[in-house]
Formats: structure tokens, C-alpha cells, sequence
């Protein structure tokens, strides 16, 4: 066995995203479009890393492992990231006919190194080494993966960036998501693939690749995918429980009880109780005023001579109490903090833990277990 630090964290690596995808497979939780093509993109990585790492480690030789165990997941892998963002970004689209052809090349590579292990299987051609056939259709689908993964990540990152500068008007039934994240992964992923490409250019037409070059290249895009295959989950999880959240917000709207002499008070107060426009966490005093028809700084003034408060103060008292029922809701007791603060309209965990304490003198675990105990 031949075993050394850079193989043996691709292992470990390679049996904790198995491990991920029975946890996720194993779970009612995380069934949805965009979770499976996540998990089968971990799957798929870690198994195709696995028959090039088998071979290092003295396992098998390598003859051995392209002769019996080689699957050509290279070109599968970018066809279930652009999938995966698709989906998270529309989860109700519907898988179309023409979506099935993206799998095509997967489907030809598979089925002519199928062929080849049976030529092998039956005896038809026992070489000690690879053929210059089979050595073509393996150099091929190298090459071919490495263009379609670029086509595919380009169109991905591209519609994660065109959907990050659409302008978002906060409808209350729509639950919108930071993308920040997805970008900095696919970038990520992106560099690697232009690192393959040219660590696979080298290996062919130079053969001047040093024995631990693919290295540098396994290690760094294995913590990225299984990065994105569990801050992936999370997010799903989060997006689920705001979902409930926000459908529990729609079915107990707050009512306005007092009413103002001044109408943009009264104007003001719709917008922001009875429409719920504090659970959006861009809200500003400038967005307002410009619904209202009036200056940010004739709004700020009736505001402190009718109500007592300031703009910011007003929404945060107001987040703070929708904080409180979503806290105190048995039905949301194992609900993350990130979901229930996200939904009382704060942009991060942060900024509502700070403005929580600051308003009520207790962390809003504090309060919960409080509540909860009545």
C-alpha cells in the first residue's frame, strides 16, 4: 500500500461524502429536485475520484482500473451542477424532454467503455496494457469534459449573476434567498476546471505531468463540492422552514388598531403592518417615502411627532415582535434561529441576535426555553 497525505485526505474525503449521501438519501426532509442532482453530484465525484485513487494507493493497477472499474463520471459532473442551480433557482420548474439530452455524452461514454469490459470479459482481446482505441475514447472524454464542464458552469454562473441583479419588489408570498454563497462556489469550481484543463492538456501532449500535480487539483475541488453539497442541504433546510414560517405569518396578519390623523401615517402603517413590508430585510426609510410619494426626511419628521420613534427603531420593534411568536410557537421549536430571524425580516443570525438583546435584554435562545415553559 502506498499510502501518503495527500491520498489519504482524498479518502477521508471520499468516505464522508458517501456517508452525505446516504444521510440525504436516507431523509424525507431533503427530497427535492435540486437536493437529488446535489447528491448525485457528491456521489458521482467522489466515486469517479475514487477509481483514480485506487490505483495511487496500490489497490489495483491502473490498467486494471480502467479495464474493469473505470465510469466515465467527468462528464456527468457539470451537467448536475448547472442542474442543481437551475432547480435551486426555480423549484417548480418541470424537467423538460431536452433536458434529457444533456446526458447524452454521459450515456455514449458510458456505453462504449460498457462494450470494452465486455471485449474484455469474454475474452475477445486480453491486452496487458490499454489500446490505442481505448486510450482515444478515454482521452477523448477527458477533453470532452473539460469543454462542456466550461459551456455548463458558464451558463450557470451566468444565470445565478442575472438573477442576483433582477430588482426585487418584496412581494410577502415570495421568499427570496442570498446567492452570494452560490456565486463564490461556482467561481470556484470554474478556476478548477480551467486548472484541469490544463493539467489534462499537459498529461497529453507533453506527458511532462508530475506524480502529485492531479493532486492539487482532487483536493481543493473535493472541499468545494462537498462545501456546496452541505451549505447546499442547509440552505434547502432554511428554505424549507421559512416556507412554513412565512405561510403561519400570511394566516395571522397584524391589524392596525390605532388610528392616525395624518394620512401618510396611516398610508405608512399599512405598508409596513398590514402588508408586512418589515419582514423584508432591504426595507429603508427611502423605499417607503418613495411608495408614499414623499421626501425620506418629511417621513422621518412625522414619524418622530406621531409615533415617538425613529424609522429604524419602528421596524425593529416591529421585527422583534414577529421574532417573539415564531420563538414562543411550539410548532417552530426546532426551527433554526437563521430561519425564524430571515423571516422577522433581519438580513443575517447576526443583526437579529444583536437587535434581540439590545431590545429585550435576552438572547432569543434566552427567550425561547422562557416561553416555551409557560
Amino acid at each position: 500500500m502506498n499510502f501518503n497525505i495527500y491520498n489519504t485526505l482524498i479518502i477521508a474525503g471520499i468516505i464522508q461524502g458517501f456517508i452525505f449521501v446516504l444521510i440525504v438519501l436516507s431523509s424525507k426532509k431533503y427530497r427535492s429536485k435540486s437536493t437529488l442532482f446535489l447528491t448525485a453530484l457528491v456521489f458521482s465525484y467522489s466515486a469517479g475520484i475514487l477509481i483514480y485513487i485506487l490505483p495511487d494507493i496500490g489497490v489495483i493497477t491502473l490498467v486494471e482500473a480502467y479495464r474493469y472499474f473505470f465510469i466515465p463520471f467527468a462528464p456527468i459532473i457539470p451537467v448536475l451542477i448547472y442542474f442543481y442551480v437551475l432547480y435551486f433557482l426555480n423549484p417548480t420548474r418541470k424537467f423538460k424532454l431536452a433536458d434529457k439530452l444533456m446526458f447524452s455524452p454521459f450515456v455514449l461514454f458510458l456505453f462504449v467503455f460498457i462494450v470494452y469490459k465486455f471485449i474484455i470479459l469474454f475474452g475477445i482481446e486480453q491486452p496487458e496494457t490499454i489500446t490505442p482505441t481505448f486510450r482515444f475514447w478515454i482521452l477523448f472524454n477527458e477533453i470532452f469534459s473539460v469543454v462542456y464542464s466550461i459551456i455548463l458552469i458558464s451558463i450557470s454562473l451566468a444565470q445565478v449573476f442575472n438573477r442576483s441583479r433582477l430588482k426585487k419588489t418584496f412581494d410577502i408570498k415570495i421568499i427570496r434567498q442570498g446567492l452570494t454563497w452560490l456565486k463564490i462556489m461556482l467561481i470556484f469550481i470554474y478556476v478548477f476546471v480551467f486548472v484541469w484543463g490544463y493539467l489534462t492538456y499537459i498529461n497529453i501532449f507533453t506527458n511532462k505531468i508530475g506524480e502529485n500535480d492531479f493532486y492539487f487539483l482532487w483536493i481543493p475541488m473535493a472541499i468545494t463540492i462537498y462545501l456546496l453539497g452541505h451549505i447546499g442541504i442547509y440552505k434547502h433546510g432554511v428554505q424549507n422552514e421559512r416556507r412554513r414560517i412565512r405561510k403561519y405569518a400570511l394566516l395571522n396578519r397584524d391589524s392596525i388598531e390605532t388610528p392616525n390623523k395624518n394620512d401618510h401615517i396611516e398610508k405608512f402603517k399599512k405598508i409596513l403592518i398590514k402588508e408586512k413590508a418589515y419582514l423584508d430585510s432591504k426595507l429603508s426609510l427611502e423605499s417607503v417615502a418613495e411608495n408614499l410619494k414623499i421626501s425620506p426626511s418629511y417621513l422621518s419628521r412625522i414619524i418622530h411627532n406621531e409615533l415617538n420613534t425613529s424609522f429604524s427603531d419602528y421596524v425593529h420593534a416591529l421585527r422583534i415582535e414577529e421574532a417573539k411568536k415564531y420563538l414562543c410557537n411550539p410548532d417552530f421549536s426546532n426551527y433554526t434561529m437563521v430561519s425564524i430571524g430571515l423571516e422577522a425580516g433581519f438580513n443575517s443570525r447576526s443583526a437579529f441576535f444583536n437587535t434581540f438583546k439590545q431590545e429585550t435584554g435576552k438572547t432569543p435562545f434566552q427567550y425561547k426555553k422562557e416561553c416555551l415553559q409557560k
